[in-house]
């Protein structure tokens, strides 16, 4: 029997995470414990019937109180630290540090108290910045945004735990992660396009690295059972292998549901138009606003991010695109 520690565990992966470990060990047990409860983050995953049979808990903890989070741990065998402030825009720079950082310094602190050797930590595609080429693993890391740089501050604090303790450290840096429950960038562009009944094409198109929630969650349990040999960690990019590009999206909907309606294609000059325009307006709109001029700049950058590691691992990816669409629509959006 496993106990995991879920730190970050009500937000959308860790929900999923917590159902993955359930479904497939039927011994372990899974504590939440996050600032928010799996029912006010909303429901990602179908957990409510195990809090009733002892397999799955929740205690509300703030990973920047270390004396929360020593009053509210127990002997956790393995601790994911998927806790992070994350939305850009949204958050003042200081924001991401005083959590991202100082969570990753008070959890890897809690491992020590509780002699717990294994460590999963989900950092970010944001610690390559931005880039016009492709990167991996062996690429220069050049975090340009608070976000990215709080959490490369935070893969270091995690590599110093496990030199100094020899513990087992896994890092994972995700890209776009999708699938039900997700309620992000990518759920509003699938919805838009199911809405229109046509594909959403950007000219040119951009590589938008991501990978299906399912993906993801293989990913995880495959790399607990790969050897570490002398590394200190295992460090791969949680990525498709496939080529995920902004269109790609719609042109797999269009497969799936047989539009007959043409693309809707926009131009790259037009969104620098639009977003020029739309500056003004990012001093008064909500971070979440799927019109703000952050966000919809984003639509031209590319974020071609390749998982070297996971292929040189020879990982089994069986989760491509259209596959992952199609069960994504089954379940629900």
């Amino acid at each position: 029997m496993t106990d995991w520690g879920i730190y970050g565990g009500s937000g959308f992966i860790g929900q999923h995470l917590a159902y993955s470990i359930i479904s497939r060990n039927p011994e372990d047990k899974v504590h939440l414990l996050d600032i928010q409860s799996p029912e006010d983050a909303g429901w990602k995953a179908p957990l409510e019937q195990f809090l009733s049979t002892g397999r799955l808990s929740f205690l509300k903890t703030d990973v920047r109180d270390r004396a929360q989070l020593s009053s509210n741990a127990r002997d956790f065998n393995v601790i994911v630290n998927l806790a992070a402030i994350h939305r850009e825009p949204g958050h003042r720079p200081e924001e991401y540090f005083e959590t991202n950082v100082t969570g990753a310094e008070n959890v890897c602190h809690l491992a020590d108290c509780i002699s717990c050797s294994e460590i999963i930590f989900t950092s970010s595609i944001a610690v390559y910045g931005v880039h016009d080429r492709e990167v991996d693993e062996h690429s220069v890391v050049e975090p340009k945004s608070p976000y990215g740089q709080s959490k490369y501050t935070a893969e270091k604090i995690h590599r110093k735990w496990a030199k100094k303790t020899a513990g087992r450290l896994v890092i994972i840096r995700p890209g776009v992660v999708f699938g039900p429950g997700e309620n992000g960038n990518v759920t509003r562009l699938v919805r838009e396009i199911l809405r229109l009944g046509r594909p959403i094409r950007v000219s040119p198109d951009q590589p938008k690295a991501g990978i299906y929630i399912e993906e993801l969650l293989e990913v995880i349990h495959w790399l607990r059972e790969q050897p570490l040999q002398d590394e200190e960690c295992l460090l791969v990019n949680g990525v498709s292998n496939e080529n995920i590009t902004f269109n790609a999206y719609g042109n797999v909907l269009q497969k799936i549901k047989e539009f007959e309606k043409r693309p809707l294609i926009v131009s790259e000059p037009m969104i620098r138009f639009t977003t020029t325009l739309m500056k003004p307006l990012g001093l008064v709109l909500p971070a979440g606003s799927k019109i703000h001029p952050e966000r919809l700049a984003k639509l031209i950058l590319a974020n071609n991010v390749k998982p070297a590691e996971l292929v040189a691992k020879e990982y089994p990816y069986s989760w491509p695109l259209h596959r992952a669409l199609t069960h994504w629509l089954e379940k629900g959006l």
